[in-house]
């Protein structure tokens, strides 16, 4: 939404079109009160967006505001401004063009991700490690058949060692 500060006057000696600019802000305000009344949409972006974004939007569109005024019968400001307007624009159109990328990435990173869980149950369901039953196995590896330290190999009390 367009915001036009009060505060700077439109009464500038040599300003030429001050009816026109006026007439500009009037059929702006209400090609916006217009377009917020059909597209609730733009609220709920307003609404998402942070008091620090609103912050630097109102910073922003205060100064479009400023530079018109003040370079309105300058034909060279006039270029490069709309130059300038031109590189937010592609930067914006960049920015929506990589938003699209990434949902599309997100989209086949979740379809991947299902696969990966649907591979995963399938394995689990046909492995024969899970649904075999446990019972005695002649190899057991948690009981030693071997002892470790044997009478025959500990030191006997006088402190010689048993052979």
């Amino acid at each position: 939404m367009l915001i036009f500060p009060e505060h700077i006057q439109l009464n500038k000696p040599g300003l030429r079109g001050l009816g026109e600019l006026n007439r500009i802000r009037a059929v702006s305000s209400k090609i916006e009160a217009r377009m917020a009344s059909l597209r609730p949409s733009d609220e709920a972006r307003i609404n998402n967006l942070t008091y620090e974004e609103l912050q630097d939007l109102s910073k922003i569109v205060g100064i479009a505001d400023f530079m018109v005024c003040k370079y309105a019968e300058s034909k060279d400001m006039h270029h490069i401004l709309k130059e300038f307007a031109g590189i937010i624009s592609d930067t914006a159109g960049s920015l929506d063009s990589i938003d699209d990328d990434i949902s599309e990435l997100i989209l086949s990173a979740e379809d991947s991700i299902s696969v990966v869980k649907d591979m995963h149950s399938t394995i689990h369901e046909k492995s024969d490690i899970c649904h075999r039953p446990t019972g005695n196995s002649p190899i057991n590896l948690t009981n030693s058949i071997t002892q470790i330290n044997p009478s025959k190999y500990q030191q006997n009390p006088q402190g010689g060692v048993v052979r």
